[in-house]
């Protein structure tokens, strides 16, 4: 195998730098107000499925449901 450069990733810093805080709280704040509602759609409990395709549906319909239920919030504000 070849190798090409040197570089190599950055430890992580024991403390955020305040440039990272400050993109961090950018983030949080764009994803608070796309986020009408706080919820993934899946209610909590255990579920068991008969198969990962049966598990996968589940899911999906799940996460399509919080989104339109998000869209739907979004579109009645003012």
């Amino acid at each position: 195998m070849k190798k090409i450069g040197s570089s190599t990733a950055a430890a992580p810093a024991l403390k955020p730098s305040a440039g990272a805080l400050r993109v961090a709280a950018v983030h949080q704040a764009t994803g608070s107000a796309l986020a009408a509602i706080a919820t993934t759609g899946i209610p909590k409990g255990i579920y068991r499925f008969k198969s990962h395709a049966e598990m996968n549906r589940h899911t999906e319909e799940a996460q399509a449901y919080a989104v339109a239920l998000n869209a739907s919030r979004r579109a009645a504000r003012p």
